[in-house]
């Protein structure tokens, strides 16, 4: 009898840490997403229309030119900035991991701070960095002889700057990610790779990328489901601009939605594109076995 009180404490009290996460997780994302699947089948327009339709979102949006476009206009964001995302961490993990590695805590001070940072700072930081006309780094380049450059104008530039901006935001985070798996990593791989002859470098490669397997597997989830979902950046710094050329999926279901007051079709819009993340996670795992070690 004791024993199953014992027990019986143990899971009450169990319960009682955990009941509050699972509420707030009910509400703001179980419940949210059975609500957009149910307006998804609707002409809902935020106010008091709201008529069964089927599957007449998903027709329209399956034949619509700009989902595409846009959604094209994602992954090619999500390609150019995701080589940075994953190896720019990397690298200054393995420095202030290095045992030559001098400043070691500065360093990760440093390259830490930005992610404590919310998005509109970060945006209002980066605008005053690449403003066409008062920026620092305009400034820098007339102070060379250069001319100055047009961050908001250019789409490719204006990409660049959403890039360095998500960058920069992030890899104090990814940092430490890798140095947990790399303080991880035996030091008698080390030396034995110390013994056998290999130099730094070639302990790196052979050694702690193979090791880091699993981290590198998790950083590059994270990092792809982030720039495929990238929006606060993206409101702080271009609102889309020029144009529509850093107007990306999340921006497009939104102004479809909050704009436009098409609830009903930006609820479509955020099913599809929460299975085309699904998938792309899938296919991931499948390529990289999930991080396993061989």
């Amino acid at each position: 009898m004791g024993k199953r009180r014992k027990s019986f404490s143990h899971t009450k009290s169990f319960w009682m840490f955990v009941a509050p996460a699972l509420l707030l997780f009910f509400v703001f994302f179980i419940l949210p997403l059975f609500l957009s699947i149910g307006f998804s089948f609707t002409n809902y327009d935020g106010w008091k229309t709201m008529e069964f339709v089927g599957l007449e979102n998903y027709k329209k949006l399956l034949v619509s030119g700009e989902f595409y476009k846009t959604l094209a206009r994602t992954f090619g964001y999500a390609i150019f900035s995701l080589p940075f995302k994953v190896i720019i961490p990397l690298l200054i993990a393995a420095l202030v991991t290095s045992r030559y590695c001098k400043g070691i805590t500065a360093i990760r001070t440093i390259t830490y701070l930005p992610v404590l940072i919310s998005a509109l700072v970060v945006g209002i930081t980066i605008n005053w960095m690449f403003g066409q006309e008062y920026g620092l780094i305009n400034f820098i380049i007339q102070s060379l002889g250069g001319k100055p450059m047009e961050w908001s104008l250019n789409p490719f530039l204006a990409t660049f700057v959403i890039s360095f901006a998500s960058n920069w935001a992030s890899t104090g985070f990814y940092m430490i990610m890798y140095i947990g798996g790399i303080k991880n990593i035996s030091p008698e791989l080390y030396e034995a790779a110390s013994v056998d002859g290999a130099k730094s470098y070639q302990a790196f490669f052979r050694v702690t990328l193979p090791m880091l397997s699993p981290t590198i597997f998790i950083v590059l989830l994270l990092s792809t489901v982030n720039l495929l979902k990238e929006y606060a950046l993206v409101q702080g710094i271009t609102s889309g601009g020029p144009g529509t050329s850093t107007t990306y999926i999340v921006q497009y279901m939104f102004d479809q939605g909050f704009t436009q007051y098409r609830y009903g079709y930006a609820s479509a819009i955020g099913v599809v594109v929460s299975l085309i993340f699904i998938v792309i996670a899938a296919i991931q795992f499948k390529m990289t076995k999930g991080g396993e070690v061989d």
